[in-house]
């Protein structure tokens, strides 16, 4: 219809005095931008805003760290005055906390073991581990990579507790074994180690780092079994042991989607967007749904088939630049998600 319009104006211009010229071309532009301004409303589809079904602010003060447990029964919190605080996310109850004069120094990251029986807490050098039962210091240490000089860049407790992976930012990786009382450590990155996690039964570990490679490999020589790498430092990450899926993001608009066994090519997301940054991601639904938060409030489900976005809504924002720190699945299948502004929200996803 629009092209008939103009088209008429058009040929009607032929017959108008010249001095009308001017009124013709400002018609023209008149009613095509209107109807083009129709067209892109009637194209898009209007996105219902996504409720929370559950909101609860457990701080006032922004976070450094943040963590819940994997049945998101547990969360921890890290706040920029440097309170450590364990919740019960069930009641929304204070279980233990700690203050920055508890600590030799300033702490930057937190980890809970898979059973949530216990607390890694790392400053730049000094690791603790407490027992959440008695909410005891359990034991503490400096850690020290191959350079001398090297910090902690990233925390990862097991399971049962006994074990802990510390990356460090100058590219290794010490393994911690408390039961047994040793130490491994291994150079396999050329850059700050982002993330660490054992997989496998504790048997391998997945490490990360910014120089834009996720490696999977052996724990006790440091052999490398997979190598998935990318132009630019690595933002996200995310391991589904039950379906070997592995999702990595970096820096700017790369990702890939793979099975962590044959390292072969499962799906890839589909946007238009360009500089699309991870921050957290999370596999559900077996596997087949791939959930990511981005560095501001966006949360978005793709399905992993297709490639294409399912789902997508804001986190609340107390602050500006607020963002995830961390998801987890509840035993009711909700997703929880846990901000740095120390917003618990459950949602449908």
């Amino acid at each position: 219809m629009l092209v008939s319009v103009i088209v008429s104006l058009i040929r009607a211009r032929l017959i108008l005095p010249h001095n009308d010229s001017n009124k013709l071309a400002s018609i023209i532009i008149t009613v095509s931008l209107m109807a083009f301004g129709l067209t892109l409303t009637g194209c898009g589809k209007p996105v219902a805003k996504q409720q929370a079904n559950s909101i609860h602010r457990y701080v006032a003060d922004n976070l450094i760290d943040a963590d819940l447990s994997s049945d998101a029964k547990i969360a921890v919190t890290l706040s920029h005055t440097r309170e450590l605080s364990v919740w019960d996310n069930a009641s929304k109850s204070l279980l233990h906390q700690w203050q920055v004069a508890d600590f030799d120094e300033p702490t930057y990251l937190v980890s809970l073991s898979g059973n949530n029986q216990y607390l890694a807490v790392t400053g730049k050098h000094r690791v603790s581990i407490f027992d959440l039962n008695s909410g005891r210091l359990e034991v503490s240490w400096l850690a020290q990579g191959f350079d001398s000089d090297a910090s902690i860049s990233s925390l990862y407790l097991n399971q049962n507790g006994k074990r802990v992976l510390l990356g460090m930012n100058e590219g290794s990786v010490i393994s911690v074994d408390l039961e047994n009382k040793q130490l491994s450590m291994f150079q396999l990155h050329d850059g700050p180690v982002s993330h660490v996690e054992f997989i496998s039964y504790d048997e391998q570990i997945l490490s990360a780092a910014h120089d834009g490679h996720a490696l999977i490999w052996t724990s006790n020589n440091g052999q490398v079994i997979k190598d998935f790498s990318l132009p630019l430092r690595i933002t996200s990450i995310s391991f589904d042991a039950a379906n070997r899926r592995l999702f990595i993001a970096d820096a700017l608009d790369n990702h890939l989607i793979a099975d962590s066994h044959s390292a072969e090519s499962i799906g890839h997301l589909s946007f238009l967007a360009r500089y699309r940054y991870f921050r957290q991601a999370i596999f559900v639904d077996r596997g087949k749904t791939l959930i990511t938060a981005s560095s501001k409030q966006k949360i978005i489900s793709w399905d992993i088939s297709s490639g294409k976005k399912k789902k997508h809504w804001n986190i609340t924002a107390f602050t500006a630049g607020t963002t995830v720190l961390d998801m987890a699945i509840n035993p009711s299948g909700q997703l929880i998600t846990l901000s740095s502004d120390g917003a618990l929200e459950s949602w449908d996803y």
